[in-house]
C-alpha cells in the first residue's frame, strides 16, 4: 500500500472524510508532501484540509499511523483590559511565560523521540539534539501516557538553524515544554506542571495566576513591565480548566527587537515583520505613552541600512549558525534536509571535538541581490 492510500486510511480512522477527494492531485497541488526519516514514513501538511490543520503530520510506522495535529494558532492581545474580561470565562486565569525559540512538538515511537515543526517536518537536527539531552525521558513520559499524547515545547539558544536568542538559563540549546497534548485536547496547565519535571523535564515558567476581569488585566500589566526590564518575549495566557484557547502578548523589547532582526534581510524577513509589530506598539503606546519612537525607528532603519552598506563593499548578506553534532554524517544530513525544503545552506568551518563535531552553516539571504540590483540601476522592485 502506498503512502497515499495509508494516508487515507489513516484520516479516515480519525474522521476526516475524504470520500470523492483526490489525494493525489492534493500532493501536487503542494497541499501536503510525503517526507522520511530514518524508517519513518511521514505526511506534513503545508495548508489547511479537509478539517486536519496546517502542521499536522501523519506518520507511519510499525504498521501503524498516528496523528500529529498542527499547533493550534494563538491570537494576540492588543488591548489586555479589555480582552481578558472577554475572552476567558473565569474565575483566573493563568500566566505562563513565552520564550523566544521554535515550536516543536515532540511523538515517540518505537521507542524513540521525533520532533516535529510547527510546519510538520520532522528535523533531523532537532530529533538527534533532544534525544541526547531528554531522549529517555521524553520517551517515558509518552510511554506512560499513552500512544495519543504529544508533548510541545520552546527550542531556544543559540545552536539552531531557525531563531536564535541568548537565554542565560540555556545558552546554547533548551528545551520548554508549555504544552501536553491527548489527541487534539490540551491538558489543563496544572496536568503538565506536575507531570514534566517527573521525568526531569524543564517547562515554562508559571508567572502567576490572576483574575479574569480588569484586575487582572493590571496584575498582568506588572508582571509584562518586569519581563520588559529582563528582556524577554511576553506571555500566553491560559484559562487553568483549558475550556478556550490561550492568548499571548509580547514585550516591547521583542516587537522591536524582531523588527531589528527582520530587517536585516528586509526583502525577507522586513515585509512580514514590520507591519504586525509596529500594530502592536501602536496599540501599547496608546495605553501606555511610553514614547519608544526613537526605538522603533532605529530598529527598522538600522539594520537595513546596515545591510546596504554590507553589499556597497561587495559583501553578502547571510546569516550564520553553529550546530553542536553528533558527527560529520549530521552535518550532511542538515544539509539535505534544508536542501529538500528549497534553503541553500553553506558548510563554513567544521571542527571535531570528543563528543562529536561543531559546525558553522551559512544561509544566504536574497535580500542581497535585490539590494545589490538597487545599487546597480538606482531603481525600486516593490513600486
Amino acid at each position: 500500500m502506498g503512502v497515499v492510500e495509508l494516508l487515507a486510511k489513516a484520516l479516515a480512522e480519525v474522521g476526516v472524510d475524504t470520500e470523492g477527494v483526490d489525494l493525489e492531485s492534493a500532493a501536487s497541488r503542494r497541499i501536503f508532501r510525503v517526507g522520511r526519516f530514518e524508517d519513518l514514513h511521514y505526511v506534513s501538511f503545508r495548508r489547511q484540509f479537509r478539517g486536519v490543520p496546517e502542521g499536522s503530520a501523519v506518520v507511519f510506522a510499525g504498521g501503524e499511523s498516528r496523528i500529529v495535529w498542527g499547533y493550534p494558532p494563538i491570537r494576540r492581545v492588543l488591548l489586555p483590559r479589555v480582552a481578558i474580561p472577554k475572552w476567558f470565562p473565569g474565575p483566573s486565569v493563568v500566566v505562563e511565560e513565552k520564550m523566544n525559540g521554535y515550536n516543536v512538538r515532540v511523538f515517540e515511537a518505537g521507542g524513540k523521540i521525533y520532533a516535529v515543526t510547527r510546519g510538520g517536518l520532522i528535523c533531523p537536527y532537532t530529533t538527534r539534539r533532544l534525544r541526547r539531552l531528554h531522549g529517555d525521558g521524553l520517551a517515558s513520559m509518552l510511554e506512560d501516557l499513552g500512544p495519543d499524547h504529544y508533548v510541545a515545547g520552546e527550542v531556544v539558544g543559540l545552536e539552531n538553524p531557525y531563531t536564535r536568542y541568548y537565554y542565560e538559563e540555556s545558552p546554547r540549546f533548551g528545551y520548554f515544554v508549555f504544552d501536553i497534548f491527548r489527541g487534539r485536547e490540551r491538558l489543563a496547565p496544572r496536568e503538565k506542571y506536575r507531570i514534566a519535571p517527573e521525568y526531569g523535564l524543564r517547562t515554562v515558567r508559571m508567572l502567576g495566576e490572576i483574575k479574569a476581569g480588569e484586575d487582572g488585566a493590571e496584575r498582568l500589566k506588572a508582571i509584562v513591565e518586569e519581563l520588559e526590564r529582563e528582556g524577554r518575549e511576553g506571555v500566553v495566557l491560559k484559562d487553568p480548566e483549558s475550556r478556550v484557547e490561550p492568548l499571548k502578548y509580547t514585550t516591547s523589547h521583542t516587537n522591536i527587537g524582531d523588527l531589528r532582526l527582520g530587517m536585516q534581510f528586509p526583502f525577507e524577513e522586513g515585509r512580514s515583520f514590520l507591519f504586525s509589530r509596529i500594530l502592536r506598539e501602536a496599540f501599547k503606546e496608546w495605553e501606555e505613552g511610553a514614547r519608544r519612537y526613537y526605538e522603533l525607528g532605529s530598529a527598522i532603519l538600522e539594520p537595513a541600512i546596515e545591510s546596504i552598506d554590507r553589499v556597497s563593499r561587495g559583501e553578502g548578506v547571510y546569516e550564520e549558525f553553529e550546530l553542536e553534532l553528533g558527527g560529520v554524517e549530521e552535518s550532511e544530513e542538515v544539509l539535505t534536509f534544508f536542501a529538500s525544503l528549497g534553503v541553500s545552506l553553506e558548510v563554513v568551518r567544521v571542527e571535531r571535538g570528543r563528543d562529536g563535531v561543531r559546525a558553522v552553516f551559512r544561509k544566504p539571504r536574497k535580500s542581497g541581490a535585490e539590494i545589490s540590483w538597487i545599487l546597480r540601476t538606482g531603481l525600486s522592485p516593490l513600486d
